[in-house]
């Protein structure tokens, strides 16, 4: 029956004509926002329109993909690219004008297709959300779509976890419209910042801004990377709704206006996951299973003042799947992952007010994750097996302000934020580390504050030829008498940008950051104190950033960018005698440990990406990475970090074809990771694996061998069919298309087990702690191919 009424919709679509819809574009000064009277370009034919106080409305369009060319009086032009004019729907986006000091009319202003800004001439890449959602192997996740930018590391294919010039991924931070949120990953890594699938809804992204450097200084907290999600606007005409049934997830989205006059308006979404069907159809031995949910609400003031809302939270779950094949991967994955339920929410508020010469951004913020994790020996759940019983919650309450102004030809910003943070922890554990078998009894309750200031300014000069950007920021904390002094992290930062021809820019930046360690590392407790308080300071990064820009015609751009960062005060663990550098890409919690601030290391490498937006139905990515990470050991050695990939290529492409089909494809290749062998006779020792529940690592061997070549191919293909009042969206998104061989080269380890599948144990006449089990070794399964299909419904 399904099938019979997905063929019927197929006729009806041959048999319908395309329909029209409309876009909405308010235009603003970027700096002030305030409203600028503009004009609308539909790029590839004759249609324009000009606004009237900000707003331009270009009705009638044909059903399809547009960019759009946006141009006001004494700024600089922006487009907004491939934008899905949906059939009886008033689009709404936003878009802001950056202004130009040259007035003089006869020179020619070059179209700014791609974003800088004065404070990031370089290392900032701007990526819609269309873009995100045609980008293959992303299925649909900002993470996996920022994969094909230079300087993006990654993990395993099914996890998110980032690692930016060589950073841990605990190095990065994201907002959403001014409002910091610091779980954007379902069963994310606690203390990093990496988990197996995204939770930001990309259908109502507008564009996200993706620093590798040159942070701006309103931005506290951030080493390697920051991530700026900007909402897109809700629809004016009428509440619009979006269902997406997946094989992964099923979801249904609304927008529209929440008020007669419109001045109200809102975006909702929820979702609930099919994942756990994939990954069971599949054959993998974890079943996770999750839903989520996003809102927005706004206000918009006739004064041009905005209030908003904001709110997005999780709920995630896991079980083991039992009817797996149980092959040596997959019974070493069951025996080693906890059981491990999650949830978090981020809630928020914001008003911004435009003021005579700029504008005020006030919000108001908390957020919290509450993550537990519980594992038996073999899974055997009686007290004697029990290995950790780990229950945590960390909750923030964030308040900022920010101000941007002008004096004469100067842009300046300043601002000021305060965190009251709490964090709880209640654990029983039993763990491995390098020398000895630890039993950790955590009561850790404890509240925090963090504070900092900032300004920025910046001017162009030459006719707009030089720019300039210095700014300063301070942050302070009152967790110990190492963090409550803030003129102890002084950040300053000073970015230049000189074009050479209207084409051709030389960029350069240098700046540093400080970060506090992570809430584990903060809180882990021996004997009811804060074993760390002491001894734990501010991480801090120097980076130096120069390159070469280059913005051709149709939408091709060229740049070059070299990049040296060095630590200091890099958390370290003392059990294990390697820097937290090392640590974060997989699934657990990183910082629970004693540690303090001796670490310290160095990231540095080149940069290459050439970049087409879409073009006579085309587009395209190519970015190569070559890099160096290394961190310091026990010795103060620096040695090759886990993420120490000295290549990353990665080719993106696609094309959109007649009848509404866009087929798209991207292929990374990523030399082998630094891992570290394990100790197998110590890892074989009855009394370590009950605990260890697998190998365990030897450290004095830190990061001595590489795993394998990594590469993959993944593919997307959809195809829509317009109706009347609706459109519906059928896709295919395959991830690592041919199933490459395994990113590690160690070795698969188990136990050889008897027909009870107890292990066997090698002398069990031998006392207790000289019992060893027999070990069974094998290579890891190849990465396995991950098929996500569905079918989008849009009215």
């Amino acid at each position: 029956m399904k099938f019979r009424i997905f063929f019927l919709l197929l006729l009806i679509s041959a048999l319908s004509c395309a329909q029209v819809g409309s876009i909405n574009i308010n235009v603003f000064d970027d700096f002030t926002k305030k409203p600028l009277t503009a004009s609308v370009r539909v790029l590839g034919s004759d249609r324009e329109a000009v606004s009237g106080q900000g707003n331009v409305s270009v009705t009638g369009i044909p059903s399809g993909t547009y960019t759009f060319e946006i141009s006001a009086e004494g700024f600089s032009p922006a487009t907004l690219t491939d934008i899905d004019v949906v059939p009886n729907q008033n689009l709404t986006f936003s878009v802001g004008l950056i202004k130009s000091v040259n007035q003089i009319e006869e020179v020619t202003i070059v179209r700014k297709t791609y974003k800088t800004t004065a404070e990031s001439p370089l290392s900032l890449r701007n990526i819609t959300s269309e873009e995100v959602q045609k980008n293959a192997g992303s299925n649909r996740d900002v993470s996996k779509a920022i994969l094909s930018f230079p300087g993006v590391g990654s993990t395993a294919t099914f996890r998110n976890d980032l690692f930016i010039r060589g950073g841990s991924s605990a190095e990065n931070k994201f907002y959403i419209d001014g409002i910091e949120v610091p779980v954007i990953n379902h069963f994310q890594t606690q203390g990093a910042s990496g988990g197996p699938r995204g939770i930001i809804t990309v259908d109502f992204i507008k564009d996200v801004d993706f620093y590798s450097g040159a942070f701006p200084a309103k931005r506290n907290g951030v080493l390697s990377s920051l991530f700026e999600f900007n909402l897109k606007a809700a629809r004016k005409d009428k509440l619009g709704y979006k269902v997406i049934l997946g094989l992964d997830d099923l979801q249904l989205m609304a927008d529209g206006p929440l008020s007669k006059d419109q001045t109200w308006s809102g975006l909702f979404s929820v979702r609930k996951s099919n994942l756990q069907l994939l990954f069971k159809a599949i054959g993998l031995p974890f079943l996770p299973s999750y839903y989520d949910a996003t809102f927005k609400v706004s206000k918009k003031f006739e004064s041009g003042d905005e209030l908003y809302f904001l709110g997005m939270g999780a709920k995630d779950n896991f079980k083991f799947n039992e009817d797996a094949e149980p092959t040596l991967s997959n019974l070493t994955l069951i025996d080693r992952l906890p059981v491990s339920p999650q949830w978090n929410y981020t809630v928020g508020a914001g008003y911004r007010h435009l003021a005579e010469n700029g504008n005020w951004l006030f919000t108001l913020s908390r957020n919290m994750l509450d993550n537990q994790a519980l594992k038996y020996y073999r899974n055997i759940e009686l007290p004697q097996n029990l290995v950790y019983d780990y229950k945590s919650q960390e909750s923030e309450n964030k308040l900022r302000i920010d101000r941007n102004f002008t004096i004469s030809d100067y842009q300046l910003s300043s601002g000021a934020n305060v965190n009251f943070a709490r964090y709880y922890n209640s654990s029983v554990s039993r763990n491995v580390t390098q020398n000895s078998v630890n039993f950790d009894n955590l009561a850790s309750e404890f509240n925090l504050l963090q504070y900092g200031l900032y300004l920025q300014g910046a001017r162009k000069l030459f006719d707009d030829r030089l720019q300039l950007s210095g700014g300063l920021r301070i942050d302070g904390s009152d967790y110990s008498e190492n963090t409550n002094n803030p003129l102890e992290q002084i950040s300053p930062r000073l970015s230049a940008s000189y074009k050479l021809t209207e084409r051709f820019a030389l960029n350069f930046n240098t700046g540093i950051y400080y970060q506090l360690p992570v809430y584990t590392a903060l809180g882990f407790t021996e004997n009811g104190l804060l074993t760390n308080k002491s001894a734990l300071k501010y991480i801090q990064n120097t980076h130096l950033v120069g390159g070469i820009e280059y913005n051709g015609p149709n939408s091709l751009r060229f740049t070059m960018e070299g990049y040296y960062k060095k630590y200091k005060n890099y958390p370290f663990s003392l059990r294990n005698q390697i820097s937290l550098a090392n640590v974060g890409g997989d699934f657990g919690v990183v910082g629970s440990e004693p540690l303090d601030s001796r670490g310290f290391g160095e990231t540095y490498g080149v940069e290459l990406l050439a970049q087409k937006r879409t073009l006579n139905d085309f587009y395209g990515i190519a970015a190569y990475t070559y890099g160096y990470s290394r961190f310091s050991n026990a010795q103060g050695t620096l040695l090759p970090s886990s993420w120490d990939s000295r290549h990353i290529l990665s080719v993106t492409t696609g094309k959109y074809f007649r009848r509404n089909w866009n087929v798209g494809a991207r292929f990374r290749m990523q030399s082998g990771l630094p891992e570290t062998p394990y100790d197998l006779q110590r890892s074989s020792l009855v009394n370590i694996w009950n605990v260890a529940n697998g190998p365990v690592q030897n450290y004095a061997l830190l990061n001595s061998s590489r795993g394998n070549l990594s590469h993959q191919l993944d593919l997307r293909g959809e195809k829509k069919w317009i109706f009347k009042k609706w459109q519906l969206t059928a896709y295919v998104d395959v991830v690592n298309a041919y199933g490459s061989k395994s990113p590690s080269a160690l070795p698969v380890v188990n136990l050889q087990r008897d027909a009870q599948g107890n292990g066997v144990i090698a002398n069990p006449t031998a006392p207790q702690d000289q019992q060893y089990y027999q070990l069974e070794t094998g290579e890891n399964d190849g990465s396995t191919p991950l098929p996500y299909f569905g079918f989008i419904f849009e009215f």
